[in-house]
């Protein structure tokens, strides 16, 4: 994939993501055809040689009318801790260009859902030690929780999961998200992760989870993951409760991206998808970067 950003006449953005094959035909005998403009963007339109149609690659914005700079904008404001309307009075205050709550949140659902199993994709340089804990996240002034693995030495979040229940299913769940089995995993004392922990990896000989699964109490003890979930309600902290719990579970799995590819971690001094091995080159605009990558189908 390759993509161009550069001042050219009014368009600021120029997108040139070349596409495997056709949409329609599947065929690969693709070429260059000419130029697509918008109010914002100008696009590389290509011509199928064997079936003679034309047509323009997705990258992430399809359908939206608004400038990509100020989607990623208000990402990036939100995503920082800001609130919907925080974010809305922010952009607005210092920008001639208008939006509205609804519009970042329809943002947010979008981008929530094409993000959601990106990292999925690539095979990280891990440690294997891993924490797992959950946090207390208010849904509809009910509690529901938000679990996740991080990797003790590059800090990526390896797994999350959203449930309504703290049981052993949703941490089996959990589990099951992960590639490998890890070579050490540190949790609390709750028995639901030791229930699931012995359906998914447990062997026939407990000796050997011994080895493997060690329950911790304390902070101190299980702080690598403790540290993770202060970063989340940093983030949670300005907002009452969610609304709904799909909401809940996209905001905070785009959440999870922010803090694999986005944001710099303090311990490390880079993110952790570049701590494990994946460097993207996402660019000044690491959201539009991200979007560009994530946007391409094959």
């Amino acid at each position: 994939m390759r993509y161009v950003n550069q001042n050219q006449d009014k368009y600021k953005i120029v997108s040139v993501i070349k596409p495997n094959e056709c949409p329609f035909c599947k065929s690969i005998e693709i070429i260059k055809w000419g130029w697509r403009f918008n109010h914002t963007t100008k696009k590389q339109r290509w011509r199928c040689k064997f079936c003679s149609e034309t047509f323009v690659v997705d990258d992430g914005f399809f359908k939206i009318k608004h400038k990509r700079e100020v989607v990623t904008n208000c990402l990036s404001l939100f995503m920082n801790g800001m609130s919907l309307r925080k974010a809305v009075e922010h952009f607005n205050q210092f920008s001639d260009y208008r939006v509205s709550h609804m519009s970042i949140l329809r943002w947010i659902w979008k981008y929530g859902n094409m993000l959601k199993d990106y990292q999925t994709k690539f095979n990280l340089q891990l440690s294997g030690k891993y924490h797992a804990d959950e946090i207390f996240i208010k849904c509809k002034k009910k509690e529901n929780y938000f679990w996740d693995i991080v990797d003790k030495d590059t800090k990526v979040l390896v797994s999350t999961h959203y449930s309504e229940r703290r049981d052993s299913q949703s941490a089996k769940m959990l589990f099951l998200k992960v590639k490998n089995k890890p070579l050490r995993l540190v949790t609390d004392s709750c028995t639901a992760y030791l229930k699931a922990y012995r359906k998914v990896w447990g062997a026939k000989n407990r000796k050997i989870d011994k080895q493997t699964y060690i329950r911790v109490e304390g902070y101190e003890e299980n702080k690598v993951i403790e540290r993770v979930h202060n970063t989340i309600r940093q983030r949670i902290k300005v907002m009452r409760d969610f609304k709904a719990s799909y909401s809940a579970d996209l905001i905070l799995s785009l959440f999870s991206v922010y803090y694999n590819f986005i944001r710099i971690h303090q311990g490390i001094k880079m993110t952790p998808i570049e701590k494990a091995g994946v460097n993207l080159s996402l660019g000044q605009n690491k959201w539009l970067g991200l979007i560009y990558h994530a946007s391409r189908k094959n």
